[in-house]
Formats: structure tokens, sequence, C-alpha cells
């Protein structure tokens, strides 16, 4: 015989699972947790009063009760949801990381109760951890929001490409704890050395013609452009008087008839090497160490506004630049990526703004990883800078007479080529436990000292009175 509070519990149920998803937990039941994937199993636990369900993102757990349920609330919907799917059974579904609680009550009228805390899931990514380290040791925990990462790893290069694993597999919502360890193997004391390798070739070839006083040609009758530069003295046979050269080469012809002299010079010049710095860097495995030997030069920026356009002083920094990262390898080798640079100011090329003469930045840089043994030197060269002035000193009008207005004309040309050379040598070191001690207070030798002087006095007194005699008796 059928009872009719059996049918209108049956009823409460069907009423239930229409409804969907439901924003309560039911307590007094047993929970499984499943994947959102059809084909993962589900995993089931018994539910009791006050219990807690921990669940991944993105999973879902199967609550059994014990009981008929009648109904369910859960307090936060956007955390996790509830869907009655029998009499009996409630499946929790984790949305997002955070805590909530289920409420479930029977018909009998006794009420349930389950704290939800929903996690970030650490299941997916210690798998892909597993497959790609097998081995390493590596953990992955949910805590809270976020998932941490510990263990031991033999070098920082496995931490490295866990870290990025764990952040493309977190993305940006996760937050990802570094809390993996390598062995202390020492510090890196990184050596550099910057050079630059100039080829400059300064050429200047230029004719001064000069009418002049032959007894005086340095006289007030002279015309024509002086050669600029160094200068030396040189004297001249006959009448020509002494003369004071303006380069390293130059030559002075003169002619008494026509009272006609010349100066024609030539200039030749190479440079060759110069050191720009030699910074030593100290650096633990993993971590970035930088270097700059230069400064900051100031530029406007002018910003707009209803008021009118306001100028802001900003600084760019600009000189001797390095930065690098060392790892040391499991065959003991150091590995680095280097970033060397090399700035200046160029006010030919600059621009003006606001009346503010604002220089470009020549530079000179690369970026590269190389792998040493201790000791060994590695060297960056090929960084070139080539630059060609050319430039024309004239006497007005006769400068620009076809054919005859190279002997009223100096030009110039000077060449520079350099080339910069970075030497990196890199050394593991180990910290000194114990710092030596300083020595402090007076030396204990004072009385050593005493008589030692006192013994020598008289003897220097005795060596100065027989040079004192010797001296009398000459």
């Amino acid at each position: 015989m059928a009872l009719p509070g059996a049918g209108l519990a049956l009823a409460a149920f069907l009423l239930i699972g229409a409804a969907g998803p439901v924003g309560a937990q039911q307590a007094g039941v047993s929970s499984r947790t499943t994947a959102p994937a059809a084909s993962t199993p589900a995993q089931v636990a018994a539910a009791g009063e006050g219990d807690v369900l921990t669940l991944g993102v993105g999973t879902s757990k199967v609550v059994e009760y014990g009981s008929t349920l009648a109904r369910v609330s859960i307090g936060d919907p956007d955390v996790a949801d509830a869907v009655v799917v029998s009499a009996r059974e409630v499946v929790v579904n984790a949305r997002k990381v955070g805590t909530t609680t289920l409420l479930a009550w029977d018909q009998a009228g006794q009420r349930h109760r389950y704290e939800v805390d929903v996690t970030a899931d650490a299941g997916g990514l210690q798998r892909n951890l597993d497959r790609y380290f097998p081995g390493s040791g590596i953990q992955a925990t949910a805590t809270g929001n976020a998932v941490v990462l510990s263990g031991t790893v033999p070098n920082q290069q496995v931490v490295d490409k866990a870290l990025d694993i764990a952040k493309k597999w977190a993305g940006t919502t996760v937050p990802v704890v570094d809390n993996i360890k390598v062995p202390d193997r020492g510090q890196i004391l990184l050596q550099v050395r910057f050079a630059e390798v100039n080829r400059s070739a300064m050429k200047s070839l230029g004719v001064n013609i000069l009418r002049m006083n032959p007894n005086n040609p340095r006289g007030g009758n002279e015309i024509g452009v002086s050669p600029g530069g160094g200068s030396f003295s040189g004297t001249f046979l006959g009448n020509g008087p002494d003369k004071t050269f303006s380069d390293a080469v130059d030559f002075y012809l003169f002619h008494s008839a026509s009272k006609l002299a010349a100066f024609i010079q030539a200039l030749k010049q190479k440079g060759l090497f110069k050191s720009l710095a030699e910074p030593n860097l100290m650096a633990v495995p993993g971590d970035t160490a930088s270097f700059l030997a230069g400064g900051e030069f100031p530029f406007p920026v002018v910003q707009g506004g209803g008021s009118g356009n306001a100028v802001t002083i900003q600084f760019r920094e600009f000189g001797i630049r390095l930065n690098f990262v060392p790892t040391i390898t499991n065959s003991g080798a150091i590995r680095m990526r280097v970033a060397p640079e090399v700035s200046s100011l160029d006010f030919s090329n600059g621009l003006e703004i606001s009346g503010f003469k604002i220089p470009t930045i020549l530079s000179r840089k690369a970026t590269t990883t190389i792998e040493l043994g201790d000791g060994q030197t590695f060297a960056i060269a090929g960084l070139l800078d080539n630059s060609l002035t050319h430039d024309v000193n004239k006497v007005p009008i006769l400068g620009d007479i076809p054919i005859l207005g190279a002997l009223f004309r100096s030009e110039s040309i000077r060449q520079n080529r350099s080339e910069l050379l970075v030497l990196v040598t890199p050394h593991i070191v180990q910290p000194l436990d114990e710092a030596p001690p300083v020595p402090t207070g007076e030396p204990n030798t004072w009385g050593m000292d005493q008589k030692a002087l006192g013994d020598t006095i008289p003897s220097i007194l005795q060596m100065m009175g027989q040079s004192a005699k010797k001296g009398g008796g000459e």
C-alpha cells in the first residue's frame, strides 16, 4: 500500500530537480568530486554536519545524503552552484576561487551544513610538471586563490621552466608562488672590460695663397685663411722670418718676385685603443646584476592642457651599461644572458623644442646568451661606429672660382671609425664564512724598536765624528 507521504516527497524531489542549479548544498549526504568532462569518474564523499568540501576550480563533487532531500540552498552562487540529481544526491560545481556555505534540509526537517572551499586546481598543473620534469620532485599545491610550487631542483634553469609552465597554465587569474629551492653552488663574479678600438683617420689637405711683403711674410698685407690646429715653430732660410706652423705637417712656399706665398698643409692622424670601463659585478645565480657608468640628461616634455602647454622635465640615462643574469648548469658551466650597451649624446643631430636643444642618443648595444667555464673569456665585437666629416675653408668669392678657386680653398676630411669590444670573464666564488679580524691598537714592538734605536744612534754619531775629522785634516 503506497503512503501519501512518500508521494509528496517524490513530488518535492521532482520540483527541485526541474529547477536546475540551486543556490545551496545539502548536508547529511556523501559527496563525489568530478571534473567537467563527462568521461571523468565521480568522487563520492559522505555528508555530515559541518563537513568541508574542497574543490578545485572547474571540478565537481557529488554529495550523497542518508535521507530524502526536501530543499537545498547555497550562499554564494558565483563561487559554486548545487544541482539536485536524485532524491539523495546533489552535485556541487566549483566556479571560482572562494568560500561559501551549502545548506540542505531533509523531509524530517533536519538541517545539514557544508563549508565549500574552492581553490585553484593544482592537479592538472602537477600532471604537466611530472610530464616535463619526471623525478624532479616539484610539487604544485593549491593554497587559497594561489598555486604554490615547492621542492628542490638542481639548478635555476629548471625553476625558470617550471614557473613558465605554471604561469601559462594559471593565466592571469591565479597567482603562482615560487617556493622551489636550489642548492647553494656559490656566487658568480663577472669581470667585464669595455674597450674601444679607434680606427680613425684624419686627412687634411689645403692651400692658402698669401700676398705679402717678402721681408715680412707675417705683415699686414697677408690674405687668406690660417690653418687651424696645433702648432710648432720653424725657421726659414733666406729672407723669410720664423714661422709658426699650425699642423703636424705644413709646407711654406714663397716666391720673392711675385710676392706670393703659400701654406700647404697635409695632416694624417691615427688612433688606436682606449679602455672605457672595467666593472666587476657579483650576483646570485638567477638574479639580475646591472652596471651604469654615465649620467642622465634632461629633456622637456610638453604636456597638453586647457590653460596652455606646460613643460615638464624628464631624464634619460646614457653611458656604459651592462645587465646580466647568470646561472650555473648541472655540469658546472656558467650560462649568462649579457646585454652590454654604450651610448653617447649627439647634439649635431638633435632637435629644438620650446627653445630647448634636445640631443639624440647614439648607442651601440648587443644582447646574447653565452656559456663559459670558470675563468674563460668571451669577446663581443663588431659594434662599429663610422662617421665622415668634410670641412671646407675658403676665401670668399675667390674660393668659388672654377679651377683657380682650389688655390684659395682648404679642405679637411675627418673619418672616425671605432669598434666597441666587450670582454666577459665569469668566476664562481664562495663567500667567506668569517671575515679576517681587523688589526687594532698599537703594535707590540715598541721595546724592540727602542733598543734597536739606542744601539744605532751611537754608531751613527761615531761615524759622523770620524767623517768630520777626516774633513778637517784635508
